[in-house]
């Protein structure tokens, strides 16, 4: 029984630390009220390297930790509107804006755990 009672209490927790992504029309003025920078995911249904992404990298603890540093937006490229400015070639392609919607970075493929932390320590506000 205490063990049921720990994964439940475990899997509550993930829950809740998991980082939230934004609607883009909301990005950028959660990011000015919270002083953030925004990250916009460019990604595709069926991307395998997306999936990676999200499934291993994202899921990592120091990179989740990291990544509620930010206002999280994800778009698809055959589903959502990019905006004109966003150009890609692949997906995923990763965009680090400020709350202006001025570019400070872009990040194209997937990363490992080791290299996408260390992005993501260099553009932490």
């Amino acid at each position: 029984m205490k063990k049921i009672v720990l994964l439940l209490a475990f899997l509550i927790s993930s829950l809740v630390a998991e980082p939230k992504l934004t609607d883009i029309f909301d990005a950028y003025d959660d990011a000015s009220s919270q002083n953030k920078n925004v990250i916009i995911m460019l990604s595709m249904e069926g991307c395998s390297v997306c999936e990676y992404m999200k499934d291993i990298v994202f899921e990592d603890k120091k990179v989740e930790k990291l990544l509620n540093n930010f206002v999280l937006v994800e778009l698809d490229v055959r589903a959502d509107s990019i905006p004109e400015n966003l150009k890609y070639f692949a997906t995923p392609t990763f965009y680090f804006l400020d709350s202006n919607e001025k570019i400070l970075k872009r990040v194209n493929g997937g990363k490992n755990v080791v290299d996408f932390t260390k992005i993501l320590k260099k553009m932490k506000k």
